[in-house]
């Protein structure tokens, strides 16, 4: 047999079953299409789409996860404060003649 002989073989899908959950994803790269595998038993995704991840799980593990996600600290709750404080205040100021237009 030469290497001209083989047989090229399509690959056809899987056949869906109906009461399998998909994952649903959604692919940048495939017009958006959403993912097609099974999510994997008591999630909503696949395995390739964060379906075996657990998160964080020992309060350790949650801070160190919330400091990772904090880009620059602008919107947390004590930075909202302190801006409400300084609105109040340039306010105040501005109508009791502090600040000149």
């Amino acid at each position: 047999m030469g290497e001209g002989d083989k047989k090229k073989v399509k690959m056809q899908p899987m056949p869906i079953n109906e009461s399998v959950r998909l994952c649903g994803a959604k692919a940048r790269q495939n017009n958006y299409q959403p993912c097609r595998q099974p999510a994997m038993r008591g999630k909503k995704r696949c395995r390739l789409h964060g379906g075996k991840s657990t998160g964080p799980v020992t309060q350790e593990g949650k801070d160190l996860a919330a400091v990772a996600n904090l880009k620059h600290g602008f919107y947390t709750k004590g930075m909202n404060a302190e801006k409400k404080y300084m609105r109040i205040m340039m306010r105040w100021r501005h109508e009791n003649g502090d600040i000149r237009d």
